[in-house]
């Protein structure tokens, strides 16, 4: 009851401030990628509009997060809603509404998690562009089927206005297909397809702990290099995509969109380059993961030279009734890509991984005995409700 009651009066705030202010809002969901897609695209047109655009900070993309978002906090209390940590933000949401800096930009991200969740984010805004990342497993447990999935992530389309501009992962065949009887405008990017917006030539490394990715931008008639300070092959390309296709639409000159990209850096615990004990390199990616993620993440330790590969898997949280095969599945590509396989935690056992931990002290003092100069460590997992199930402690053991 609560809950609703701190919705709904979030909610009033929220659109009262979206009333005085009038701002063009950016949307963007998916199962993947959409903090790196809004940190992309906020980057891109911070360099052109500076202070007159904001983002939606850390997680604040549910129904409680978005409303905080767009009134410009940039947290939320990490308690239930009977806590007294929430009376600073209900006291200081109607000045927010009424009296704070107008923004001309907002980019928000908006989560899926359970079945009416975007059309009631959508009820609080109306973006004129909405993109969507790409389509994958997460969360399946509570929709049930992945058409329930498909069909809440594409609701946000459902939101544009006339000559709103839909941004479209070309390369994820699900979104493909839905939006190929859509009436509004599309502007696709991809880097396996010919698209509106494309990437080629793609190079990551990691120099002195430092990750870099370089790559061609073909975006119509033009072309050019940019470059970003993130590590990986697609799942940090995709979003520099993203963002280009916005600045195309926005007309934002070249210039700035190669400012902005270059100012992109990774969120705490995703794709994370560390410097490890004994020399090694740590590649911290333990914010969160599905099977999306999980391939992404490999794929980017798949091209990076190294005279040992590692990848420390956790379980893969919200799969329903997929899991059993959707861990077994991931296993067999680790072991494709990697030296060896580890694996913690009771449901990860399904990775049928080299060696089993069921506990991280276990797995910490293993590696500290294993790890050297030329390995890189891949660590990753979805966080549970418990912080057991956090790998953060893992990674911080291994730093130099």
């Amino acid at each position: 009851m609560l809950s609703k009651l701190l919705q709904k009066y979030l909610r009033f705030w929220a659109k009262l401030y979206l009333k005085r202010a009038k701002p063009k809002i950016i949307a963007i969901t998916g199962s993947v990628g959409k903090t790196s897609t809004k940190n992309a695209i906020f980057e891109v047109l911070k360099a052109k509009f500076a202070s007159k655009v904001r983002k939606s900070e850390g997680n604040l993309n549910t129904a409680t997060g978005l409303p905080l978002a767009i009134l410009g906090f940039s947290r939320a209390p990490s308690y239930s809603v009977s806590s007294l940590m929430w009376l600073p933000i209900t006291l200081w949401a109607p000045f927010r509404a009424l009296f704070s800096t107008r923004a001309e930009w907002l980019v928000l991200e908006m989560a899926a998690d359970k079945p009416g969740d975007i059309a009631y984010l959508t009820r609080i805004v109306q973006p004129q562009i909405a993109v969507i990342t790409n389509i994958g497993e997460s969360h399946l447990e509570a929709f049930g089927t992945r058409e329930k999935l498909i069909q809440e992530k594409t609701s946000l389309f459902n939101s544009l206005s006339s000559d709103g501009l839909a941004i479209v992962n070309l390369d994820d065949e699900v979104i493909k297909k839905t939006v190929e009887s859509s009436n509004h405008r599309i502007r696709f990017y991809s880097i396996e397809n010919i698209a509106d917006v494309m990437a080629k030539n793609i190079m990551t490394e990691i120099d002195n702990y430092q990750p870099t990715t370089q790559m061609q931008i073909i975006a119509g008639d033009t072309k050019f290099l940019a470059k970003v300070n993130t590590l990986g092959k697609v799942a940090n390309v995709y979003p520099v995509l993203a963002a280009v296709a916005v600045a195309a639409e926005l007309k934002i000159e070249q210039s700035k969109i190669l400012e902005g990209l270059l100012n992109i850096r990774a969120e705490d615990h995703r794709m994370n380059v560390v410097r490890g004990k004994n020399g090694a390199i740590i590649i911290d990616d333990c914010y969160n993961a599905s099977p999306l993620s999980m391939k992404a993440g490999l794929d980017a330790l798949k091209v990076l030279p190294a005279k040992r590969k590692i990848a420390v898997l956790g379980e893969m949280r919200e799969l329903g009734s997929i899991s059993t095969e959707a861990h077994r599945i991931i296993g067999q590509y680790a072991h494709a890509v990697c030296n060896q396989v580890l694996s913690v935690g009771e449901p990860a056992r399904g990775y049928q991984a080299d060696k089993h931990f069921p506990e991280k002290k276990e797995l910490i003092g293993y590696l500290l005995n294993q790890i050297s100069d030329g390995d890189i460590i891949l660590i990753k997992a979805s966080r549970g409700p418990a912080k057991k199930s956090y790998l953060e402690e893992v990674v911080e053991s291994l730093k130099e």
